[in-house]
C-alpha cells in the first residue's frame, strides 16, 4: 500500500488519530429522523499547550518514539487525537440492522507558514449490516481488531501522553502507544464480529496488508509483498466487573531481502470497584514493529525484530472529575545487524486530571516521565506538562 510511504505528518495522524472513538463515546447524538433512516452527525476539538524539558545527555538512542533533545521546547497542538468530524446513516431491513459511517479526522495543528502545507487527511468510511441473532459484517476503512481495546482504556485519549516531535508540533501525540501497547491502525477490512447472550464476544477478519515505514531507527522501508490478505480477531468476556479480550494480528511479509509471517498478540483486562477502574495489558510481537503496526518492525534487511510490553492504569472518578496514573514499558529486540545505539526499552508514567462541564466541555492536565535506552544501557529523557481544552458535540 504506497499510501503508507508518507511523511511523519501524515505517519503520526495515522498512527494515533482517536478522536472519532471519542467523539462517539462521549458526544451527545444529533439525530435527524427521515423516512426510516436515522442520520447522525458528531465532532470532536482539541488544542493542548505543551511543554517539555528536552533531554541534554548527548546519548542516541536510534528508532526512539520522536523524544526531544536540546533546548526545552513548547508547543500549542492536538493531543493524542486529532479533530473529528464523524457522519453516520442508519435503518433497519427485514430484521437486518444497517448503518453507515463517514469520518473525517484531521488535525488542527500545521507548522508551516501560509495557510499550511502538509496534507492532514485522514478518514474512516465503512458500512455495517447484521443482527443479534446473526453477528455482524463490518466492510471498509475502519479501526483494527488488534490492540483497540487497550487503546480505547488509555486516559491519555484525552490528553496527550507522550508529545511526538514538541519542537515541530504534528497533528497527534502518542499517548502511550510505543509505551506498552502498538497502536492499531485504520485498515481496509472485512470483518465478522458476534455476542453471545453469556457476554462473550468476537470478531474474525482480513484486511489489507500493510507497508512498512522507520522512524528513524534504521528499519526497513517499503512494500510489504504480502501475497495474500492480512488476518486479526479477537475474544472477549464481558462481565459484571470488568472484561477480559485478546487480540491477534496476522501477515505474511515477502521482501527482495527476506520472508517472514509477522504476528501480534495481545491480553487485556478491565476491573471496576466503586468509582475506580483498574486496566492491565501485555502484548508480544514478531515483525510487527513497537509504536504502531509495521513502524521500524524489521531491521534494514527486512529481519523482524521481536517486541513486547506491558500497560498498567488506574483511575478514580469522582462526580465530573477523573484522576489516573498509567505506566508502561515496551522492550524490543536487538537483530545481528542493529547497532548497539538502537533501542531496546521505551517506558513512560502519566498522571492526569480530566474535568468535564456540560457533558461537552473537557480541561486536562497531564504529567509525563518518558525514558528510552539503547542497548549499551544510554538513556534519553523527557519530562512534559500538558494542560488542554476539548469539545465534543
Amino acid at each position: 500500500m504506497n499510501s503508507r510511504k508518507i511523511s511523519y505528518q501524515k505517519l503520526i495522524l495515522g498512527l494515533a488519530s482517536s478522536a472519532a472513538i471519542i467523539a462517539s463515546n462521549t458526544a451527545m447524538a444529533n439525530d435527524i429522523e427521515y423516512a426510516d433512516w436515522t442520520f447522525s452527525f458528531g465532532g470532536y476539538i482539541n488544542t493542548h499547550a505543551i511543554f517539555v524539558d528536552c533531554d541534554t545527555s548527548g546519548n542516541t538512542v536510534a528508532g526512539n518514539a520522536l523524544l526531544c533533545t536540546g533546548d526545552d521546547a513548547a508547543s500549542v497542538t492536538n493531543g493524542y487525537s486529532p479533530a473529528s468530524f464523524n457522519f453516520s446513516a442508519s435503518t433497519e431491513r427485514d430484521g437486518f440492522d444497517i448503518s453507515a459511517v463517514l469520518a473525517i479526522e484531521p488535525g488542527t495543528t500545521d507548522n508551516a507558514a501560509f495557510n499550511g502545507n502538509g496534507d492532514n487527511r485522514a478518514y474512516r468510511a465503512y458500512f455495517t449490516v447484521g443482527n443479534d441473532d446473526y453477528g455482524t459484517i463490518k466492510a471498509g476503512r475502519d479501526y483494527g481488531v488488534f490492540g483497540i481495546d487497550i487503546v480505547l482504556e488509555d486516559m491519555s485519549l484525552g490528553g496527550v501522553g507522550a508529545p511526538a516531535l514538541v519542537k515541530s508540533p504534528l497533528n497527534t501525540q502518542l499517548g502511550a502507544a510505543g509505551y506498552g501497547y502498538i497502536f492499531t491502525d485504520r485498515l481496509s477490512q472485512i470483518t465478522y464480529s458476534y455476542s453471545a447472550s453469556n457476554g462473550i464476544s468476537g470478531a474474525f477478519g482480513i484486511f489489507q496488508p500493510l507497508d512498512f515505514l522507520s522512524f528513524g531507527g534504521n528499519g526497513y522501508v517499503g512494500d510489504s509483498g504480502s501475497k495474500q490478505p492480512g488476518f486479526h480477531g479477537k475474544l472477549r468476556y464481558d462481565h459484571d466487573s470488568g472484561y477480559i479480550s485478546s487480540t491477534f494480528l496476522q501477515q505474511d511479509i515477502s521482501t527482495p531481502l527476506n520472508s517472514y509471517s509477522a504476528y501480534g498478540v495481545d491480553v487485556t483486562a478491565t476491573l471496576n470497584i466503586a468509582n475506580n477502574r483498574l486496566v492491565i495489558s501485555a502484548f508480544n510481537a514478531d515483525g510487527l514493529g513497537y509504536y504502531g503496526l509495521f513502524i521500524d518492525a524489521a531491521d534494514v534487511n527486512a529481519v523482524p525484530r521481536k517486541s513486547s510490553g506491558w500497560f498498567t492504569q488506574a483511575t478514580h472518578t469522582r462526580g465530573a472529575t477523573k484522576f489516573g496514573v498509567n505506566y508502561g514499558v515496551s522492550q524490543v529486540d536487538r537483530t545481528a545487524t542493529d547497532t548497539p545505539l538502537q533501542l531496546d526499552e521505551q517506558k513512560k508514567l502519566t498522571l492526569g486530571v480530566y474535568r468535564t462541564f456540560w457533558q461537552h466541555f473537557t480541561l486536562a492536565a497531564e504529567f509525563s516521565d518518558i525514558t528510552a535506552s539503547n542497548h549499551q544501557n544510554e538513556e534519553i529523557k523527557n519530562t512534559a506538562f500538558s494542560v488542554g481544552l476539548a469539545l465534543a458535540f
